[in-house]
């Protein structure tokens, strides 16, 4: 994140609680599945993963503060 002077601000949700994500204010708050996504830990063994992407198709959702 060359040149990024500010901080950011993004959630986690996790992807195999999908009943509490449908009910999720701000995660229903957004545009489309694409930016939904983005916010989604998969599980994997032993815990979860997201990746947090800064730029791109795939960016993750950042949030003003």
């Amino acid at each position: 994140a060359r040149g990024l002077l500010r901080q950011l601000f993004t959630r986690v949700y996790f992807a195999d609680e999908a009943d509490a994500n449908s009910t999720d204010p701000v995660l229903s708050s957004l545009p489309d599945d694409a930016a939904r996504r983005s916010l989604l830990a998969a599980p994997v063994e032993g815990g979860y993963v997201i990746d947090i992407r800064l730029q791109g198709d795939d960016a993750t959702v950042f949030f003003e503060v």
